[in-house]
């Protein structure tokens, strides 16, 4: 038991590194982007990153107390100011590579790499443990991360020219 307590704790001090560099990122890229509309964007994703380490931050500290996991509607209830375990004692956080030249085009990329590895570390974490309340966040991380690839897609294809917004067409060039 204490071997499965101790995987799911790495997974999860993964997880908050993982959540902690995307917000770092996002934060970045809002305060780069020149429309308002990405900068939106950004800070909207900001904050869901923030939601999101925030529930993982409470199910790190149960567990290193020995305790179960919680369900993620229990886990949302808790308030977000609860005094945590230190996760990263010796480690300091990455910072994804974000070149001071970058344009939007190339922060709509990045952030779309970064939700596809959450998505898969997620999916691979939820696939691995046993307890249903820990599948059930990570089925919902999936869920959340996968929100904001179709986010960061429609945005980038629209900036890109594609003609497409959220795999609608803006225009057609159909006769009526």
């Amino acid at each position: 038991m204490a071997g499965r307590s101790e995987e799911h704790l790495l997974v999860l001090r993964n997880a908050i590194q993982m959540e902690m560099e995307g917000k770092d990122f996002f934060e970045r890229a809002a305060s780069k982007v020149q429309h308002a509309r990405a900068k939106q964007m950004f800070e909207g994703l900001v904050k869901q990153e923030q939601r999101h380490i925030d529930v993982l931050g409470k199910e790190f500290e149960r567990l290193s107390q020995g305790k179960s996991w919680m369900s993620l509607k229990e886990a949302e209830a808790l308030p977000s100011g609860l005094p945590r375990v230190s996760v990263f004692k010796d480690a300091k956080l990455k910072r994804i590579r974000f070149p001071s030249n970058a344009g939007e085009l190339e922060a709509l990329k990045i952030g779309m790499d970064v939700e596809q590895k959450s998505i898969d570390y997620y999916t691979s974490a939820r696939d691995r443990v046993a307890n249903t309340k820990a599948k059930a966040i990570f089925s919902w991380l999936v869920k959340e991360e996968s929100g904001h690839l179709t986010i960061l897609s429609a945005e980038y294809e629209y900036r890109k020219g594609s003609g497409f917004y959220y795999d609608e067409p803006e225009f057609s060039l159909e006769v009526m």
